[in-house]
């Protein structure tokens, strides 16, 4: 039996999210190069481990078993693969930064781009919303990101902190919606869709406003859409598509896009260190490249975002 390891990682990520075009964008293929790799991998096996359909792809009882059974090869290998490649970085005084997609992290990726650190090189990549995790495995060496409260902290990581903004902010386009920004009541908003950012662009902040609706008010919003930015976000506001919920002060973020929109900043005494803009690299982090370009870009950070 003769079976590729990679094809063990885009099964799993497949039988994961149940979408080729999802995990050809992960590993970095075409939805045809998904499914022929899947196809070879079930004729090494002798099963059919998908039932295909519009839909997606479901996992057969044979591609759950097989997936049982190959989940610790695709851990132990893909343990290995970011390893070497974390060993290559080293070898090369290459330093791999992963910077979300906030307004800060693509403020500070073009500075990066146009005036590197002086030392080792440095190449950039982007967050997504599993960033601690990337960090932890070595797939990353630096991560600059956004996070809300806690999220995305643990003793494995260390914390070189930008900025910090209080409370979050309200938005919506006065033509859609009559909320009165001087007498403003929070629960009226979770009757309208709310529009915000994703996890790649701040850890943790949606997944709070949901607990804390439920646990605040009882009820859940209406609707709620996830944006891969606060620009776009800001776009549907405009366009009368919800009201937008953003961390901090979002509005001097959006620049010319906070036009036409009337909002509120709330809930600042509650939460008076809520959204949190960092450095991490890791706590037993022993490279002195690494460390020193972490150190570096959270210096340049805290200047550019006083």
């Amino acid at each position: 039996m003769d079976i590729d390891l990679n094809s063990l990682l885009v099964f799993r990520h497949l039988a994961e999210t149940g979408s080729f075009t999802a995990t050809g964008k992960r590993w970095g293929m075409t939805q045809p190069a998904v499914s022929l790799t899947i196809s070879k991998l079930e004729s090494a096996v002798g099963l059919i481990l998908f039932e295909r359909s519009p839909a997606g792809a479901k996992l057969t009882p044979a591609g759950v078993a097989f997936l049982e059974l190959g989940s610790e090869v695709s851990d132990a290998y893909l343990e290995f693969v970011d390893g070497m490649r974390h060993l290559d970085r080293r070898m090369d005084r290459q330093v791999l930064v992963a910077l979300d997609a906030s307004y800060f992290g693509r403020t500070l990726r073009e500075t990066l781009a146009a005036e590197p650190p002086a030392g080792p090189s440095v190449r950039c990549c982007e967050a997504n919303g599993n960033w601690r995790e990337a960090l932890e495995a070595t797939r990353v060496d630096v991560v600059i990101a956004g996070r809300f409260l806690r999220a995305g902290l643990s003793p494995a990581v260390q914390e070189a902190v930008i900025r910090r903004e209080r409370g979050l902010t309200v938005a919506w386009n006065p033509d859609f919606y009559p909320f009165d920004p001087e007498n403003f009541s929070f629960p009226e908003v979770l009757r309208t869709s709310i529009l915000v950012p994703d996890r790649k662009v701040v850890t943790g902040f949606s997944s709070f406003l949901l607990r804390w609706c439920e646990e605040a008010y009882g009820i859940q919003p209406a609707n709620s859409i996830g944006f891969p930015s606060e620009d776009e976000a800001a776009a549907a506001c405009r366009a009368g598509l919800g009201v937008m919920l953003a961390p901090g002060n979002a509005m001097p973020r959006l620049g010319a896009g906070a036009e036409g929109l009337v909002h509120v900043r709330t809930f600042e005494f509650l939460l008076p260190e809520a959204f949190t803009v960092a450095v991490y690299c890791r706590s037993g982090e022993e490279s002195k490249e690494v460390l020193g370009v972490a150190a570096a870009i959270a210096k340049l950070g805290r200047k550019m975002f006083a």
